[in-house]
């Protein structure tokens, strides 16, 4: 597959998902706003209506005192007009005496001129009965009184109620229940809630029970109403209310769009797993297909060359000199040995692909091993204007281990220092042993050669990864070793760590667990 066509792909995949997710969290958005919106009608029509309660409540009892007040006039009026009716026998003419319909509109005017009446007629009338004098303008004599006081109620409230202070005029008990019953009817039933009343200097006149802390956190109370809203002025009382669940309410409906989100977030993450992993396949499929190339390319040269020298011995016609003989027999040992290594490279390849390969663990010295290698090393770093320096400081230095294993992995690192040297100055080689919290030994390597960039220094354990130097792979290798390196201290429950700039050098640290011999 083409890569063009792999990441065309990728950004499908993608965008579909980013849509998908999008569309998730817009169809919740929308429902989280339905429900506010929702749930704020609700609370602001439980409001109002229990500020028209409160009012009708108020104006009722007005009514209820204005009606007492009437009766008990109304009845001094009935008292008065008995006893002068009873005290006037000559009166005989009924429809001499004559009530005026607006009598108990001011009853006390009409008594007035009901007696100078009554004092000038003859004293010879026939008394009459009252309930025979009201029962003709019963029915006008209601409405008049009604609308009469209804006026007086109106004033009265508009001018003497607005003067009284907030708790006078609200039943807080009262307004309990108009808040139950109407947060009932709208659906809010289970939803808790706390409240304040507010006077019209602002301050706070009542407190809901369980809620005392209200003037730290008064900024909660998110929905007010005013109170008496016909009281002259723009300062009216106020009520507060504050609903500790509101956002519990509003998310109430998000229960199964919430999984439906989570199973999409891990079919992206699984997607994307997927997707590097297919990446990162490739990536080795293309390492490895060059690791093959490579091989081949170099496999071809000591075949080549060992046939070539064959030849020449095998024929007759070609006159050799013992010289030619020792030139054509060394061609054919250091091809021999050259493919030698690149067979082995090839058998390093088949450790990765064996988790069980045998590792020969037995108590070893590392200080002797490094002894030794340094030693093999040594006049071939001296060949090329270098030098190497060891330094043995470790004292407990017996570990399980490999000795082959390890004694590779020395090699491999110190072939690296030599392969990645700078021209720029001679070859430096330090390598160290020293303890390390009485239960480690840590062998160090360090070169000054190019060193290593940081977006290269993530990839040097990868296989089949290799170092540029310049442009282009003027280095020959099959990125094996460090990666062998890597599993073979891993073998050994070590670790192995890097540090690298570029064209200062690069360490390795080797951490081993020693054993202890006394």
């Amino acid at each position: 597959m083409k890569k063009s066509t792999i990441w065309l792909l990728i950004s499908i995949l993608v965008v579909v998902f980013v849509a998908l997710i999008a569309v998730e969290l817009s169809y919740m958005r929308s429902l989280i706003n339905i429900h506010t919106t929702d749930f704020d009608g609700a609370v602001h029509r439980s409001l109002a209506r229990v500020a028209y309660f409160l009012e009708r409540d108020e104006t009722q009892r007005y009514l209820q005192n204005e009606v007492e007040e009437r009766d008990r006039q109304l009845l001094n009026v009935q008292s008065s007009m008995k006893d002068w009716v009873l005290v006037s026998p000559s009166a005989t003419d009924k429809d001499s005496i004559r009530f005026d319909i607006n009598m108990f509109a001011n009853p006390n005017l009409y008594i007035s001129s009901w007696k100078e009446s009554v004092l000038n007629e003859d004293s010879d009338r026939i008394p009459l009965s009252l309930d025979e004098i009201m029962s003709s303008e019963d029915l006008k004599d209601k409405y008049l009184r009604q609308k009469d006081l209804l006026n007086d109620v109106v004033l009265r409230i508009l001018h003497r109620a607005a003067k009284k202070p907030v708790e006078q005029r609200v039943d807080f008990s009262q307004l309990q229940n108009y808040m139950d019953a109407e947060l009932d009817m709208q659906g809010l039933t289970d939803v808790p809630y706390y409240y304040v009343v507010k006077g019209k200097d602002g301050n706070v006149v009542y407190i809901s029970e369980n809620f005392e802390d209200y003037h730290e956190n008064f900024n909660l109370f998110n929905y007010h109403q005013d109170l008496f809203i016909n009281d002259p002025g723009n300062k009216h009382p106020m009520l507060s209310v504050y609903f500790p669940t509101r956002d519990d309410y509003r998310h109430t409906s998000l229960a199964m769009f919430i999984p439906m989100l989570g199973l999409s977030l891990v079919l992206v993450i699984l997607s994307v797993m997927v997707v590097v992993s297919f990446l990162k396949q490739k990536r080795y499929s293309d390492m490895k297909t060059d690791f093959i190339n490579n091989m081949t390319h170099e496999l071809k040269t000591p075949v080549s060359c060992i046939s070539l020298a064959a030849q020449m011995l095998s024929d007759k016609d070609v006159p050799l000199s013992p010289a030619a003989m020792s030139h054509i027999t060394s061609v054919i040992t250091d091809e021999s040995k050259r493919l030698g290594m690149l067979v082995e490279k090839v058998l390093q390849l088949s450790t990765f692909s064996k988790e069980s390969k045998t590792v020969n663990f037995q108590e070893l010295n590392i200080n002797e091993v490094v002894d030794v290698v340094v030693q093999t090393f040594k006049l071939k770093v001296e060949q090329s204007g270098g030098r190497i320096q060891c330094d043995l400081n470790a004292k407990d230095t017996f570990v399980l281990a490999d000795e082959m294993h390890i004694t590779n992995v020395l090699f491999n690192l110190m072939d690296n220092a030599m392969k990645y040297s700078s021209d720029k100055r001679p070859i430096m080689l330090t390598i160290k042993t020293e303890n390390i919290d009485d239960s480690f030994i840590e062998l160090s390597v360090a070169d000054n050669g190019i060193g290593i960039s940081r977006e290269d220094l993530r990839k040097i354990f990868d296989r089949f990864f290799r170092v540029q130097t310049g442009n282009v792979h003027d280095v020959k290798g099959f990125g094996l070793g460090l990666p062998y390196v890597q599993m073979i201290i891993q073998k050994h429950h070590g670790k192995i760590m890097v540090e690298s700039e570029l064209d200062e050098g690069t360490t390795f640290y080797i951490t081993l667990p020693i054993i202890k011999t006394y």
